[in-house]
């Protein structure tokens, strides 16, 4: 609750009108509200299994909390960062996602991204159904540890690193990129469920390859392969999609990676707890 309060006195601090510091100590009074319901409430009204499932599943909540709560405090767009970006796509990923759309198949890929992009909207409570199908509860510690490091650590971003989404500065060697009815569908999540900004590392990347390689080292690795496989599509279908830069997805890998390292160390010292 440490990264909730101290964005909620971010946000007072920055000045920002009162409509939105309202809605940031809203969000943050709800992320603790939903850890002492989930943690001390809950266990004295439901079953043991039922406390258990239901905590282990609260920290997704979290995270939306979270990444609502940071949107609060995008205010404004760096252009020099965004120009950068953009400058960064054109060279090493237009040529590659020219080439694609041009060729025969091309809207099959563009379409087989976009579902791999929706993917992510599902795979975190798939990845804690495979943590209860492969008997490992007793590691969510672990795997949530590492996957809520990754999550702050991009969506906090949003309050240091303020730019547009690449769909939304008007570039013109995407425009005509393949388009069908699964990016139609990512459109109106975004359009109703996204801050409208641009998360640097790309959030969607960072949690879903957080998810796999925390998977992987709980194990069976086979199965964390398989996620690793959808974080991998998700990353791809970002930057197809254009919903993020090359250098936002790429970023978004190595913070994952950061995350389990971390959240290994943490293990290791015995302050997550693990029964590996």
């Amino acid at each position: 609750m440490l990264v909730f309060g101290g964005f909620v006195v971010l946000g007072w601090r920055r000045g920002l009108d009162r409509v939105r510091q309202a809605k940031i100590t809203a969000l943050g009074a709800g992320a603790i509200a939903v850890t002492i319901f989930g943690s001390v409430l809950l266990p004295q009204w439901v079953s043991p299994r039922a406390a258990s499932i239901t905590r282990d599943s609260s920290p997704c909540l979290l995270l939306l909390l979270f990444y609502s709560l940071a949107g609060q405090l995008v205010t404004w767009v760096d252009p020099h960062v965004e120009m950068w970006l953009a400058h960064l796509d054109k060279r090493w990923a237009a040529p590659y996602l020219e080439w694609c759309a041009s060729q025969p198949f091309g809207a099959f890929v563009f379409s087989c991204l976009e579902l791999a992009y929706s993917s992510y909207y599902i795979s975190i409570l798939f990845a804690v159904g495979a943590l209860y199908w492969c008997g490992a509860q007793g590691e969510t510690g672990f795997f949530w540890t590492v996957v809520l490091a990754a999550a702050y650590g991009s969506c906090g971003m949003l309050a240091f690193v303020q730019t547009r989404p690449p769909r939304m500065i008007g570039e013109k060697w995407s425009a005509h990129l393949p388009s069908g009815k699964v990016r139609a569908f990512n459109l109106w999540i975004l359009r109703h469920g996204s801050v409208q900004a641009n998360t640097i590392p790309s959030a969607h990347v960072a949690i879903a390859t957080a998810c796999a390689l925390a998977l992987i080292q709980i194990g069976p690795v086979w199965i964390g392969l398989i996620f690793l496989a959808v974080a991998i599509g998700i990353a791809f279908g970002a930057v197809a999609g254009r919903y993020h830069y090359l250098a936002d997805a790429v970023l978004g890998i190595l913070l994952a990676v950061m995350a389990l390292v971390g959240g290994t160390v943490l293990a290791a010292c015995g302050v997550v707890e693990s029964k590996r």
